[in-house]
């Protein structure tokens, strides 16, 4: 690794909106962006200019997701609330709302290519459909209140990974219970990602430990404990090519690792307030010709942009 400290190839300014969440469209040419007072914002990544801003509530965005197969953005408030906006160029046209009446920290995740999950009553999670919007069924642990509240969700192929308040991983096959797992030096699960061919996953929290763990046909083991400097962790995300994972921390920095080793390879250091979300393109940003672009949401209304590790430095 380059010992000279990386720098965002670029810094979007949103100036009256703090981000929130974001998420690229495939091509890499489009950013969207889910602010805290409940606004869509859609940057495009070859002018780097904010070309639309649609008001979609008046609560924080916590979450965008793709819907493919419909060519729908879906967008999640806290209070519960998940829209569905058909994508029309720069253009997000409402389609439908769906009220969980749920309030939690809880992000939505995509089930297979029609389902979408999200925190439901106590520790229970809701399925619905993304074709009727109707609700198919819930995956109930049957615990009591034991697991706390549903913190993340995470689903690959057939399996479906719940990290809950209690620092436990349970993990679902369709629907029934596969296996799960405690992790007790976390102390507040709230950061989970698996790679996608489901041999190694991650976990973090309000500790200064980050977990990994291997999968093995659903059930897991504990592989590492890294130590960071500085408690908390709030986002992880891996890169699409299972090489690189990026932690969002609570000292204002985002830590890259590798994958194979763990090993810290750069803390990206360029903002004085809160880190609040992280994203990788799926596919490359013609523009900057980054092969995945890494986009970092702050709480001084800043998105910083990075092209760090994609192969003009050693993985």
């Amino acid at each position: 690794m380059s010992k000279k400290i990386p720098s965002p190839v670029y810094t979007l300014k949103c100036e009256k909106y703090t981000p929130y969440c974001l998420k690229f469209y495939l091509d890499g040419e489009i950013l969207y962006v889910g602010t805290l007072s409940g606004e869509i914002l859609v940057w495009n990544m070859e002018s780097n200019r904010l070309k639309k801003e649609i008001k979609a509530g008046t609560v924080c965005i916590m979450t965008l997701e793709l819907l493919t197969k419909q060519n729908q953005l879906v967008s999640q408030n806290k209070v519960g609330e998940i829209k569905c906006w058909l994508i029309d160029g720069i253009e997000l046209k409402l389609h439908h709302t769906l009220s969980t009446q749920i309030i939690g920290f809880c992000k939505l995740a995509l089930y297979k290519t029609n389902m979408l999950l999200c925190k439901g009553e106590n520790s229970t999670m809701y399925c619905y459909s993304t074709d009727t919007y109707d609700k198919i069924t819930d995956f109930n642990p049957h615990q009591d209140d034991s697991l706390g509240d549903l913190m993340v969700v995470k689903a690959i192929g057939d399996y479906v990974f719940c990290g809950y308040e209690a620092n436990i991983v349970v993990v679902w096959r369709e629907d029934y219970i596969v296996n799960q797992c405690s992790f007790p030096e976390l102390e507040c699960l709230m950061a989970l990602d698996v790679d996608h061919n489901l041999t190694k996953g991650i976990c973090a929290g309000s500790s200064n430990v980050i977990n990994t763990f291997y999968i093995t046909d659903g059930n897991l083991s504990l592989d590492r404990n890294i130590k960071i400097t500085n408690p908390g962790v709030n986002a992880l995300q891996l890169r699409p090519d299972d090489k690189i994972v990026a932690a969002a921390c609570w000292d204002l920095t985002v830590k890259l690792f590798s994958w194979k080793t763990m090993k810290l390879l750069a803390v990206l250091d360029s903002h004085s307030t809160g880190v609040m979300n992280i994203v990788y393109s799926e596919l490359s940003v013609a523009f900057w010709k980054a092969r995945y672009m890494l986009a970092v949401a702050n709480k001084d209304n800043k998105i910083t942009l990075w092209d760090v590790y994609n192969g003009k430095d050693k993985d």
